[in-house]
């Protein structure tokens, strides 16, 4: 019985995926290139769960990389499958987007093109421009006090420290 599948396996030739470990040299939103012992491959598909960029997880260059060589060793059909240091974590769905970008060290929250940092620009806008009711009838309203003012500015300065 293992005669035969020898046999098979000479005559089919290896058929499986090849895994090697190497380190990103560059990288953008769908491809990346590798360099395996001393020799660029360009072309190697991030690691990514359904459509192109649904679910992305982008690699910083100078990481190793467990890439898997969907061509059995003849390197055309490549495919990241591990990553030891991420650069971007990236998740669509459904017109939702929740992003972690290390290089900028932010996140970014929306839908259907409406950001939570915007969200916020706006709340910190109309607190900005809020204005108090005076006790006395028909007398205008006054502005925000300085150190109201001060508060809500703060406020902002954090959310655009965090959001994008």
């Amino acid at each position: 019985m293992n005669e035969i599948r020898e046999k098979i396996q000479a005559i089919a030739g290896n058929q499986g995926v090849v895994m090697f470990t190497a380190e990103v040299v560059d990288v953008d939103d769908t491809f990346c290139t590798i360099d395996y012992g001393g020799n660029k491959y360009g072309g190697v598909m991030l690691f990514s769960i359904g459509q192109q960029g649904k679910f992305l997880l982008k690699p910083a260059i100078g990481s190793m990389v467990t890439v898997a060589d969907l061509s059995a060793g003849l390197k055309r059909d490549l495919c990241l499958v591990r990553i030891d240091k991420l650069e971007r974590f990236k998740i669509e769905h459904n017109g939702l987007v929740f992003e972690i970008d290390g290089e900028s060290a932010k996140i970014d929250m929306s839908h259907n093109g409406v950001s939570l940092s915007t969200i916020f620009e706006k709340l910190a806008e109309i607190l900005k421009t809020l204005k108090v009711a005076v006790l006395t009838p028909n007398s205008p309203s006054g502005a925000i006090t300085p150190d109201t003012l001060a508060l809500v500015t703060g406020f902002e300065m954090a959310f655009k420290s965090l959001l994008k």
